[in-house]
C-alpha cells in the first residue's frame, strides 16, 4: 500500500492505528477499591534526573522579560464615575426691612463629570431661621444663551446663573483644580467669600458682655431672695360700664413682686366640696404702669423696685382706689400673708381681711358652709371606707317634657346622691336608642332669677326632687314620675330632712298601685331581655 500515490481513495487507516487506549489505574479486588501498579516510565532514570536539572536552569537563569500587556480598555463612563468637581461660591439675597440690606449666603456647588449634571447646597447654620442644605437637586442646568453647563465653563472669580440666581465661584478644593489645570484651564485667583451683616450683628449680641434684652433669664433684674415666689392676695371691686350704668363685681388681684406682675381673677364661691377648677381669668399677669392712683391714711415709708413707672404693693394697700388699663379697681381687703408683708414693708396697721361668704347651710359632710374667696380650691382629704350615710343613693324615674311625640318614649333614671347633693341622669335602652350617661354625677343649679346674682347660684336639693316635679337640667326639661321603694323607705326614716311632698307624693305614687313598675326592676327585665 506505500507505492499507492497520494491521492483521495487511495488512503487506508487501520482502526488499531487509531486506538489508544488509556491505562487504568483503579481496579476493585476482593470487593476492595485499589490503585494499579504504575506502568512503566516512558523515560529512563538518567533521562528524568537530566529533565530536572534543564529545568532548574531555566528557572533560576537570567531571561530577557516579557513585554507588559497593554492596559484594559475602560469606557468614558467608568473612568468618569466618581469624580466630582466641587466649587465654593455665595450669592446674595435682598432683605425687605431691618437694618440689614442684603444677606450673604454661602454655598457649596457639585459637578458631576459623567452626566455633566449640578448640584448646589447651603452649609446649615444653627438658628438661622432660613430653609438651608440642598438648594438645587442634581441636574443638567440650563445656560443662558443656550444648551447645558459644561465644566470649562466653570473657572474661579465667574457667576453661575442658576434659575434667575447668580452664584459667584470662589474657591475650589484640590482635586478641582488638579483637574481643571491637567485639562489646560487657565485657574483665577481665589476671591474670599463676604462675610454676612446678620451674622456679624448676631455675633457682636453675643460677645456683649452687658445685655438689654428681657429674653434672656440672665438679663432680668436681680430679685431679693424674700422676694421670690412671694404672692399677695387682694379682695378688690371691679367697676364695670354696661349701657351707660356703673355697677362694682368682685374679684381676687394677686400681685407678684418679684417681677412686678398684676393678675385679676374671678373669685369662688365655691366650697371645695362643690367646684375642683381654677377660677376665670379676667386680667392675665402683666406689668401695670402707675395711673390714677388715690391713697387714703396710709403710711408711705419710700419707694420699692421702679420708681413712678409700675403699680407698686404700697399702692395697693386697702382701702384703695387705683387704675388699672382705664378701669377703676377699689381694693377692699387682703389675706393674712399680705397683711404681714404690707405691715413689715410698710409699716401698714388695721388693714382690712378679705370677705367670707356665706354658701348655704353646714351640709353632712362636715363642710363649715363658710369659704374664703380663694383661687385654688383646697384639696380634699380622701376618705376611707364610706359611712352608709355618704352611700345612700335616691333613683327617680323621669321623662322627657317635650312635645315631640318622637321623644315621647324616652324615659330617664335621676340618681341622687345625699353625702353632697349630686345628680346623675342616665337614659334607658329603648328601640332605635342606644341610652347611656346624658349627665355625669356634679351639682346642677337652677334656673338663674332675674333679682338672683349669677355668682351666688342655687342648687337643686332634696326638697325640689318629688313625683311630679318638674327639673330643668342645663336647657332641658324633664318631669319626675317614679321612685324606688328605697326612696319611700328613706323618706320614712328621716322625715324631719325631707320635704312633706316628697313624703306625700311617695305615699300617693305606691299606695295607689300604679301600674309604673320601679326602675331597678324595670333596667332588670330589660338587661334580661
Amino acid at each position: 500500500m506505500s507505492d499507492l500515490p497520494l491521492l483521495p481513495g487511495y488512503t487506508f487507516s487501520t482502526p488499531e492505528e487509531r486506538q489508544r487506549p488509556i491505562c487504568q489505574s483503579l481496579e476493585w479486588r476482593k470487593g476492595a477499591p485499589l490503585v494499579a501498579a504504575p506502568p512503566q516510565p516512558l523515560l529512563s532514570e538518567a533521562d528524568q534526573q537530566d529533565l530536572v536539572r534543564q529545568e532548574r536552569r531555566l528557572q533560576f537563569a537570567s531571561r530577557p522579560r516579557r513585554a507588559s500587556t497593554p492596559p484594559k480598555f475602560l469606557p468614558e463612563w467608568a473612568v468618569l464615575d466618581k469624580k466630582v468637581l466641587r466649587f465654593k461660591g455665595y450669592f446674595t439675597e435682598q432683605v425687605e426691612g431691618g437694618r440689614a440690606v442684603c444677606r450673604v449666603r454661602p454655598v457649596v456647588i457639585y459637578y458631576y463629570l459623567v452626566d455633566d449634571a449640578i448640584a448646589v447646597t447651603e452649609p446649615r447654620t444653627p438658628n438661622s431661621g432660613l430653609d438651608q442644605g440642598r438648594l438645587l437637586n442634581r441636574q443638567r442646568m440650563p445656560h443662558p444663551d443656550g444648551g447645558f453647563w459644561h465644566w470649562t465653563h466653570l473657572n474661579l472669580g465667574e457667576t453661575l446663573t442658576l434659575y434667575g440666581r447668580h452664584y459667584i465661584i470662589c474657591d475650589c478644593d484640590p482635586f478641582t483644580k488638579e483637574y481643571l489645570l491637567s485639562e489646560g484651564t487657565e485657574l483665577g485667583n481665589p476671591v474670599p467669600i463676604p462675610p454676612d451683616p446678620y451674622t456679624l450683628m448676631r455675633q457682636s449680641r453675643t460677645e456683649t458682655p452687658h445685655r438689654t434684652s428681657d429674653l434672656r433669664p440672665h438679663s432680668a433684674p436681680l430679685v431679693p431672695p424674700q422676694l421670690r415666689g412671694v404672692l399677695l392676695k387682694f379682695d378688690v371691686m371691679v367697676e364695670e360700664v354696661e349701657d351707660g350704668r356703673s355697677r362694682a363685681s368682685p374679684a381676687v388681684l394677686l400681685y407678684r413682686p418679684q417681677d412686678l406682675t398684676v393678675e385679676l381673677r374671678q373669685p369662688s364661691y365655691f366650697d371645695y366640696t362643690e367646684i375642683r377648677k381654677f377660677s376665670p381669668v379676667i386680667l392675665r399677669a402683666v406689668k401695670v404702669p402707675l395711673g390714677d392712683s388715690s391713697e387714703g391714711g396710709v403710711i408711705n415709708i419710700g419707694e420699692e423696685g421702679e420708681k413712678g413707672e409700675w403699680l407698686l404693693p404700697r399702692h395697693l394697700i386697702p382701702p384703695a382706689s387705683v387704675t388699672i388699663f382705664g378701669r377703676r379697681v377699689l381694693v377692699t381687703g387682703c389675706d393674712a400673708f399680705t397683711q404681714r408683708f404690707l405691715q413689715d414693708y410698710y409699716g401698714a396697721d388695721n388693714i382690712p381681711g378679705m370677705k367670707y361668704v356665706e354658701t348655704k347651710k353646714p351640709d353632712e359632710s362636715g363642710s363649715s358652709g363658710k369659704t374664703q374667696s380663694d383661687i385654688v380650691p383646697r384639696h380634699r382629704p380622701r376618705r376611707g371606707l364610706l359611712i352608709p350615710q355618704d352611700a345612700t343613693v335616691l333613683r327617680f324615674l323621669a321623662k322627657l317634657d317635650s312635645p315631640l311625640g318622637t321623644e315621647a318614649d324616652r324615659t330617664f333614671i335621676l340618681t341622687y346622691h345625699v353625702v353632697d347633693a349630686t345628680l346623675e341622669l342616665t337614659e334607658k335602652p329603648r328601640p332605635g336608642g342606644l341610652g347611656g350617661r346624658i349627665l355625669s354625677r356634679m351639682r346642677v343649679p337652677k334656673p338663674e332669677v332675674e333679682d338672683k346674682r349669677s355668682w351666688d347660684p342655687d342648687f337643686y336639693t332634696l326638697d325640689d326632687i318629688y313625683i311630679g316635679a318638674p327639673l330643668r337640667l342645663w336647657g332641658q326639661h324633664y318631669l319626675i314620675t317614679g321612685a324606688d321603694k328605697h326612696v319611700l323607705n328613706y323618706a320614712r326614716q328621716h322625715e324631719d330632712q325631707v320635704s312633706p311632698q316628697l313624703l306625700s307624693s311617695l305615699l300617693h305614687h305606691f299606695q295607689e298601685g300604679t301600674h309604673d313598675k320601679e326602675p331597678a326592676d324595670q333596667e332588670q327585665e330589660n338587661n334580661n331581655m
